[in-house]
């Protein structure tokens, strides 16, 4: 009786949930993320995004939840526990070589959802998505 109930209530949660994580670098096309593998836009972290990844007809099969949600990707890239993110945390969390030819487009991304120009990101500025 119990598996039922769970599972009842785990297959509402992953239908209720349209928003997952879609992160690159290599998309399942083939292609480089820019920076997200998305086929529409997503948050800083390359979650809730809108669409589906590019090389798949498919959304992701577990709510974002079970993946990665903002509150908990903020918390781990959040290593200095101060409430922000600075460029360099983020680019550590999001694994990006320093070397990669995408650097400058990761940057671009970072200071996209940099709303108030301040250099960090805030969890309300994620929010404000």
């Amino acid at each position: 009786m119990k598996f039922i109930t769970v599972s009842a209530f785990v297959l509402s949660a992953i239908t209720a949930v349209s928003a997952f994580c879609c992160s690159g670098p290599q998309c399942a096309d083939g292609t480089g993320g820019t920076p997200c593998c998305a086929t529409q836009s997503c948050n800083i972290f390359c979650c809730a995004c809108g669409g589906h990844c590019r090389g798949t007809s498919k959304r992701s099969v577990l709510p974002d939840i079970f993946q990665r949600d903002v509150d908990s990707a903020f918390r781990l890239a959040d290593v200095g526990g101060n409430g922000t993110i600075s460029l360099p945390q983020y680019l550590k969390y999001m694994e990006v070589d320093a070397q990669s030819d995408k650097m400058q487009m990761w940057e671009d991304w970072f200071k996209k959802h940099d709303k108030n120009n301040d250099g960090v990101i805030t969890i309300d500025e994620i929010s404000l998505e």
